[in-house]
């Protein structure tokens, strides 16, 4: 858990509006994975390598890489043992933890993640699992074990000049939104941002806001 410091300072920029740099962002091909990072065109996969924060206005989570958290079900009158419900892809509050790798495989974005729980409720059954968004604009995590959009790769453009690096989005938009979250279950007991994409109607439903209490902004680049 975090000391009451080291979460002042995790939380000390709250934007009123999205902080992320202006960019002009440019869709890249996505039906196979020949516009990813590492591409191999033998195995028509590219990868794997994990995704990054960048451009945040979060400075204590700037270039931090990707973990995963997952929702638990489990009735004791009922089930043998919890069941993973599903997942999605997070990022931590301390960069020198485990990180879940992506890929791209036949051009569908993949994260190796668990599938499974144990009877003591540990993640297991690790795989190289399909990634998509939230199909709720409002609440567009890139998640496991569901029904969603399928992301796409976008390179960024500040005037004429092409940024470095590839970067992850769906529909034209590539900004996201990052809000602390304490340590549970699914987090393997640490603490992490939950992190959503954000674009049209991902204003929060309850206050109109375009960002939801103390969440802040970065953009979502793919570490190769």
């Amino acid at each position: 858990m975090l000391t009451e410091l080291a979460l002042a300072s995790l939380l000390a920029s709250v934007p009123l509006a999205l902080a992320v740099p202006d960019v002009t962002v440019k869709t890249l091909p996505s039906e196979d994975c020949s516009s990813f990072p590492g591409y191999d065109a033998a195995t028509n996969t590219a990868g794997p390598w994990t995704i990054q924060l960048v451009d945040s206005d979060n400075a204590a989570i700037e270039g931090f890489s990707d973990t995963s958290v997952y929702s638990v079900s489990f009735n004791p009158n009922t089930d043998p043992k919890p069941t993973l419900r599903w997942g999605s892809i997070t990022f931590p509050t301390r960069n020198d933890i485990a990180k879940n790798p992506l890929k791209c495989e036949e051009g569908v974005l993949k994260g190796w993640v668990p599938t499974d729980l144990t009877a003591a409720g540990a993640p297991t059954s690790y795989q190289w699992t399909p990634l998509v968004f939230s199909p709720y604009p409002y609440d567009a995590a890139l998640m496991w074990k569901i029904d969603g959009e399928t992301p796409q790769i976008f390179e960024h453009y500040v005037g004429d000049e092409k940024q470095d690096g590839v970067f992850l989005g769906y529909n034209g938009t590539t900004a996201w939104g990052l809000k602390y979250y304490p340590a549970s279950v699914g987090s393997s007991r640490q603490d992490y941002f939950y992190a959503r994409l954000l674009g049209p109607n991902s204003a929060d439903p309850t206050t109109g806001e375009p960002l939801k209490a103390n969440e802040t902004t970065a953009f979502v680049k793919i570490s190769a």
